[in-house]
C-alpha cells in the first residue's frame, strides 16, 4: 500500500524509482521489486525507461480503490468459509458464518470507498499538523 501511495504522491510530478521509494519508506528495494512485478499486472502502473524512469501511475490516484490494491495480495474473504461455503461442512448450519458474511460485506464495502487520493490527502494533512506543531 506504501508503494502505491508514493506512487500517488508523485502522480503529477513523474515516475518514481524502486530505490527512492524505498529510501522513503524504509523497505527493501528488492521486496519492492517482487511487489511491483505482481502489481504491474494488476494495476494501472506505467514503468519509464531511462536516467530519470521508473514507474508511474497511468490513472488519476481518485480512480484507484484501496480495496482493489489489497485484493491483489489478499483474498476476499476474513475466514475461509465466507470465501468458500464449501470450505467447511457446518457452512450450512454454522450461525457465526451469518455474522462472519456481514462482517466481511462491510469491510469490503468500505475498503472499496478509500482511493489512492483520499490517502494522499489525509497524509499531507498530518504533515502539516506536524509541520504546524513544530513552528508553535
Amino acid at each position: 500500500m506504501r508503494l502505491m501511495v508514493e506512487l500517488a504522491n508523485n502522480y503529477r510530478i513523474g515516475p518514481l524509482s524502486l530505490s527512492e521509494v524505498a529510501g522513503k519508506e524504509g523497505i527493501s528495494e528488492k521486496f519492492l521489486g517482487q511487489i511491483m512485478h505482481v502489481l504491474k499486472s494488476e494495476m494501472p502502473i506505467t514503468s519509464v525507461r531511462g536516467p530519470k524512469g521508473g514507474y508511474k501511475l497511468s490513472v488519476p490516484p481518485s480512480k484507484i480503490r484501496v480495496g482493489s490494491i489489497l485484493g491483489v495480495f489478499e483474498p476476499t474473504g476474513l475466514t475461509e468459509c465466507v470465501r468458500n461455503a464449501d470450505a467447511c461442512r457446518r457452512s450450512s448450519i454454522c450461525k457465526s458464518r451469518a455474522v462472519w458474511v456481514v462482517i466481511d460485506k462491510i469491510v469490503r464495502k468500505s475498503l472499496q470507498s478509500i482511493t489512492l487520493a483520499d490517502l494522499v490527502s489525509k497524509g499531507r494533512k498530518k504533515n502539516e499538523k506536524r509541520a504546524t506543531a513544530r513552528v508553535s
